[in-house]
């Protein structure tokens, strides 16, 4: 029946035909049953499917089972893995505390800033300059002298100024700079050396990370084939890596220590700085 012969019926029978139309369609159209592959697994429509163990949580499941052709992941293998780098100290670091005692609180402060200036004139013939020369703590307080009877007595006053020496320098000659260094401050009258360190400057110790990070993950690789081979299964691409916050750090200490005589300069043997870095790496297991 056409559109016009349609029209031209009365509206009972127009509503009876549209209605008849509507219901020969749907029964038509029907659902329709989809064509799934029975070795996948689809979580939505058959999640009692033995291939849906494999699930790994947070990813996408679907898509991951529709993978019909390669292997097929099974899991994931997780490792720490350590790295450790090495490399000489470059950078020289001495604490340093200069003393000033006197009567009055004034005058032991001009013996202390004259010392002070005495240090930076000896220390220059080595190179370092003032602003390599930087002040950590001052202090300027009474001297007490205590009786068996009665209150403490003032004697005077005291002043303790402490700096640290600061000098980059060639990684294998750094044993030998640093003992320079405390012949000078001996030199220049002050015996309070508090403290010797063997440091590495921001660009080295950059690069010590990248290479101790580097290590991290090729230990992790190599722990992670030691499971997979134990297992008795293959191991697959690397999935995550996670970098650890802290770095482990071993600064080097000298070994020995002479202090200068009349026939032989101070002398210091310094050992590597350590860096040591730590990852968590994920590896599929197919």
């Amino acid at each position: 029946m056409s559109l016009e012969q349609i029209k031209n019926q009365s509206p009972v029978i127009v509503v009876i035909i549209l209605a008849t139309i509507l219901i020969i369609g749907a029964i038509q159209v029907g659902p329709r049953s989809m064509d799934f592959d029975p070795d996948v697994c689809f979580p939505n429509i058959n999640p009692s499917h033995p291939n849906c163990d494999n699930f790994m949580p947070g990813e996408n499941k679907m898509g991951k089972q529709m993978e019909k052709f390669g292997d097929k992941p099974k899991g994931i293998i997780a490792v720490n893995g350590e790295g450790i780098a090495s490399d000489k100290p470059n950078i020289i670091s001495i604490r340093v505390d200069i003393r000033g005692e006197s009567k009055s609180a004034e005058e032991a402060t001009k013996i202390a800033a004259n010392n002070f200036d005495r240090l930076v004139d000896s220390l220059s013939k080595e190179g370092i300059r003032k602003e390599n020369i930087v002040s950590n703590n001052f202090d300027l307080g009474p001297v007490y002298n205590y009786q068996r009877e009665g209150p403490p007595e003032i004697v005077g006053y005291r002043v303790i100024h402490s700096v640290t020496v600061t000098k980059q320098t060639n990684p294998d000659d750094i044993g030998k700079q640093a003992g320079e260094i405390i012949d000078a401050i001996t030199k220049a009258g002050i015996n309070d050396v508090s403290m010797v360190q063997f440091l590495l400057d921001e660009e080295k110790m950059n690069e010590l990370k990248n290479i101790a990070l580097e290590n991290a993950v090729e230990n992790a690789k190599e722990k992670a084939g030691t499971l997979a081979k134990a297992s008795d299964v293959k191991l697959g691409e690397i999935v995550a890596v996670a970098e650890n916050a802290q770095y482990s750090v071993a600064e080097p200490r000298f070994a020995r220590i002479e202090m200068a005589d009349a026939m032989m300069s101070t002398e210091l043997v310094a050992g590597n700085y350590d860096v040591t870095a730590s990852v968590q790496v994920k590896f599929r297991i197919i």
